[in-house]
């Protein structure tokens, strides 16, 4: 047997063993819909999974999910996925009958305005995402005929984990329609809100509050049924005896990176708060205990134990926060409103590397910890109230693993809530929140003043002071109590105290926001901020106004104190500034109007800024972001608006918002170009486009010369102002800046970090390059092989291309090629300038669904085999049976794919590639076998590789 003949037959051995293996590792692949989905990929590189991951939310979700409306009002609702994964929607009448002249769509929105009782009834949001999955999710509408009647309140009791049926109430023999609403928060899914009861299921703190059935009579009456639900049960004490704690699953994505706070209440000096380590009493680890009442932190990261310690001592039997925040080689600790406490100087940025479960209040073994990790083998003795992981809320008694030695903390035993309020148990840092009855307000029910009640804003959102309370009136409504429709004006917005306008997260490389304002009043105001969380801690950018001056200020990377940058002279008031906010390498500058730049920069190496949140403009949404502490102003810009630019991208003001509240149109008052030649402006005049900018020479009226202009909108290429963050590429398609993102990267901007793994998402202008040592180091091969299992709901798609090397224009080189043609999987190959082409006609693959394509090659005969099914073919025999492949292999596609392919394939694969096998190592991991990727994703969790301990074989 010669040497060729050898490995002809070892790899066809090899391949059948692969193959039978695959067939093995996908026994529970669902080809087929009646399958069930496997569960995610776990790298062999990990321990076993001891619970499966926490799966993301694709679900559409309504910023409210009902609306009640009279005759003539108006309302919005917006329509978006919790998880960012699609943006466009398409909204309908679940009656199929077309959208009324008033209800409209403009973006995800869809715009109610004067209403009648026509339009009542079930409207349905849908999206369909690339992968072919279908979302919907319905707004119901219905139209008041008659005032609204509000009964009494029924407070119904329920223990935590346990379930609840809410009654309506109502006059059952006047046979009412029913509908269920929350005052605030959400109401839990797939529950239905049309029968006389509200079944609830596993109740946690977050379900507690404030529910209201709607009755609707026959002869047109409606009535509001509220009912307030205490649950009991859900702060846990921990009394160690002889032994408390919960744990939960390893804080996640913490290897440069740490956010997490904490609130309790201690009844004793000592004890464990919170630990999450490496391995069983060694490496990594990250500890928070109670030493002498004083907190300690202590880590290490790579081999260093290290320990900071709180400069106060905690006071006994009181509610305390700590947050411990960590960005590569900065962090700091802090407690309370005390003084934050670096971490000692890294002098490297070793990663952080937790696997075990997170405890907090104790330990089931104290062999589980290194031993410098606490202080002493002592469990906390106290309550805890609230945990956030990485900038999200845990739930602690739902999402906990296991619970030991757990009873209630009862915070509401000592009646805080005064003049009959109803005490709720809450995640709060207090650990309660009250419902006040009527004629009083404030946190404890001791003011006297009004509380917000079902219906009491109309189309807004009722929000609750310490004095009073507020409606918070969506767009191009207004009046105390959003009872007024105002049309709005897209060069200017009016805010006031509790406004806000809210849009698309801004650039962070090269910070550049410009802005005009006018301001009304100039007392301390926030008018600008975006951070990395919705919580008080992490990176921000914040623009505020205090004692009188423009103030910029940027924290980054867990630094104790952010870079601040203030005017040199105060914002003139009643006249138009513009005002230019940029970072460039960890500096941070302020210019206003024509004045000279203010500079400031924090010392050592400059930090990347990271930015997650909206661009909240005039204000913030109080009810959504708390907003860091070192900014130290929570009120909103009293005044106006104008032209609003992000890296010299024109924001619309009205088009481009994602949420707003409050917003009003601007008056006249000493309005660029308004006036009439004499410096003095028109007492109805509106507000003008903004004019081209004066000359530094031009001659200037008098009355005018002091004025600042407003921005002039810029007319420039849509890759002019380089969109394209961390070293993505733009290209303009349809006059419009598309950016194309290196690996590792993704976002409209490039601007999200990703992590590729075994699986990876593409779009239809992506590609990856696989080193070709992946599937056969030899050029010329009597063998090759390959695997893949994808899911997509496009007919058209190049796979796989291997062949020439990238670059190199095809003039009839060997080549294998793997590809969606017409619905249909595909393998063409050519060997000495013969090809075949083989196709399988029995699936269609284009379904959405998850199918394994094996193909094989053996001198010039090839098989394919889909689901299953085989199908063989062969080229004209040449007396050649070695073909030439010099080239990596490409996924997904190729750059000028019709060019490289010499005109054989034109479109790019859209969908997911789950699994992609080469003969030479089984299972690859794309993201460290790319030699070269353009706008790759990762795949949702419902599209990731299949679970298990080791990576399945071909």
């Amino acid at each position: 047997m010669d040497k060729n003949q050898q490995h002809h037959l070892v790899g066809g051995r090899r391949l059948q063993k692969r193959h039978l293996a695959l067939r093995k590792s996908f026994a529970g692949l669902p080809v087929a819909p009646a399958t069930p989905p496997p569960a995610p990929y776990r790298p062999a590189y990990l321990p076993p999974a001891t619970t499966p991951a926490r799966p993301r939310d694709y679900r559409l979700k309504l910023d409210q999910q009902s609306s009640n409306l009279r005759a003539g009002e108006s309302t919005e609702v917006e329509c978006y996925s919790s998880d960012n994964s699609y943006t466009d929607v398409v909204w309908e009448r679940a009656d199929s009958q077309p959208l009324s002249p008033n209800v409209q769509q403009v973006g995800n929105r869809l715009v109610i305005s004067d209403v009648t009782a026509a339009d009542a009834g079930q409207y349905v949001c849908k999206c369909r995402t690339d992968e072919g999955d279908l979302y919907t999710t319905s707004y119901e509408l219905t139209i008041e005929q008659q005032p609204h009647e509000l009964k009494r309140s029924k407070i119904v009791h329920a223990k935590v984990g346990a379930d609840a049926k809410l009654q309506c109430g109502a006059d059952a023999s006047r046979q009412p329609s029913y509908r269920w609403s929350r005052q605030y928060g959400q109401l839990q899914p797939g529950r239905s809100l049309l029968g006389e009861h509200l079944a609830l299921e596993d109740l946690q703190a977050n379900d507690a509050g404030t529910y209201i059935c709607t009755a609707v009579y026959v002869d047109g009456e409606s009535v509001d049924y509220p009912s307030i639900l205490v649950v009991t049960g859900a702060i846990p004490h921990f009394h160690q005896a002889p032994r408390s704690y919960m744990s939960f699953p390893t804080m996640p994505n913490s290897s440069f990176k740490l956010n997490f706070e904490i609130t309790f209440r201690p009844e004793g000096d000592d004890g464990l708060l919170l630990f999450n380590g490496q391995t069983r009493g060694t490496g990594d680890y990250i500890a928070l205990s109670l030493k002498d009442r004083y907190p300690e932190f202590r880590f290490d990261f790579g081999g260093k134990p290290m320990i900071i310690r709180a400069e106060e001592p905690l006071q006994l039997n009181e509610w305390h926060t700590v947050r411990v925040h960590r960005s590569r080689q900065d962090g700091y600790m802090q407690v309370d409103e005390q003084h934050p406490v670096a971490f000692p100087t890294l002098s490297q940025v070793p990663p952080l590397d937790l696997i075990e479960d997170l405890y907090i209040g104790g330990m089931h073994s104290w062999d589980l910890l290194p031993a410098d990790a606490v202080p002493q083998q002592t469990g906390f003795v106290g309550c805890i109230s609230r945990l956030t992981l990485q900038g999200r809320t845990v739930e602690l008694m739902r999402e906990a693993k296991f619970k030991e030695g757990i009873t209630s903390c009862q915070p509401c035993a000592q009646s805080p809530c005064a003049n009959g309020g109803i005490c709720l148990e809450s995640q709060t840092e207090v650990a309660y929140s009250c419902v006040c009855q009527q004629g009083w307000t404030g946190r404890n029910c001791a003011v006297a003043g009004t509380q917000c009640t079902p219906g009491v804003c109309g189309a807004g959102r009722c929000e609750n002071t310490e004095l009073d309370m507020n409606c918070l009136c969506p767009l191009n409504r207004t009046g105390d109590r959003c009872q007024y429709i105002e049309h709005l004006n897209e060069q200017s917005l009016n805010f006031k105290r509790n406004s806000y306008a809210a849009y698309g997260t801004p650039r962070v490389l090269r910070v550049n926001i410009t802005l005009s304002v006018r301001p009304s009043s100039l007392r301390d105001s926030v008018l600008l901020y975006a951070a990395e969380s919705k919580l008080p801690s992490g990176d921000y950018l914040a623009l505020v106004l205090r004692d009188g001056h423009v103030e910029l200020l940027i924290n980054t990377a867990a630094r104790l104190r952010p870079v601040v940058v203030r005017s040199a002279e105060p914002l003139p008031l009643h006249r138009w500034t513009r005002i230019e906010v940029l970072r460039r390498q960890g500096e941070s500058i302020l210019r206003l109007g024509e004045g000279q730049e203010q500079r400031a920069k924090a010392s050592g190496t400059a930090r990347t800024l990271s930015l997650k949140t909206p661009l909240f403009v005039g204000g913030y949404d109080r009810a959504s972001v708390k907003i860091n502490r070192d900014v130290n102003i929570t009120e909103g810009f009293d005044g106006c608006i104008s032209g609003l630019y992000d890296a010299r991208r024109s924001i619309q003001l009205l088009a481009d918002i994602k949420d707003a509240a409050n917003i009003q149109n601007c008056g006249e008052l000493n309005e660029i170009g308004g006036g009439d030649g004499d410096g003095e402006a028109e007492a109805d005049s509106e507000v003008p486009v903004a004019p081209a900018v004066v000359p530094s020479s031009a001659t200037v009226s008098e009355d005018n010369s002091e004025q600042e202009e407003q921005l002039q909108p810029y007319n420039m290429a849509p890759c002019a102002s380089d969109p394209c963050e961390n070293g993505g590429s733009c290209s303009e398609v349809n006059n419009q800046a598309v950016c194309s993102c290196l690996l590792g990267y993704s976002g409209k901007h490039c601007q999200e970090h990703i992590q590729v793994g075994f699986n990876a998402s593409f779009r239809g202008h992506g590609y990856l390059e696989i080193n070709r040592n992946q599937f056969d180091a030899a050029v010329e091969q009597l063998f090759t092989s390959a695997a893949l299992v994808f899911s997509t709901s496009k007919p058209n798609g190049l796979l796989l291309w291997w062949g020439q090397v990238a670059g190199e224009e095809f003039v009839g080189q060997d080549f294998i090629a793997l590809a969606v043609v017409d619905g249909y999987v595909e393998y063409s190959l050519r060997l000495n300038g013969e090809e075949t082409v083989i196709k399988n006609s029995d699936n269609r693959v284009d379904d959405g669904q998850r199918h394994i394509v094996l193909v094989k090659r053996v001198d010039n005969t090839a098989i394919l085999e889909v689901d299953r099914i085989s199908h063989s073919g062969e080229t004209r025999p040449t007396g050649k049976k070695e073909m030439k492949l010099p080239g990596n292999v490409f996924i997904g596609g190729i750059p000028d794919i019709s060019q490289f392919t010499g005109g054989r394939h034109t479109h790019n694969f859209v969908g997911c590639i789950v699994v992609v096998e080469g003969d030479a190592v089984g299972q690859i991991n794309l993201g460290q076998a790319a030699v070269n990727a353009v706008n790759v994703d990762t795949c949702p969790v419902n599209d990731e590789s299949l679970g298990g301990t080791e990576p399945p074989v071909v």
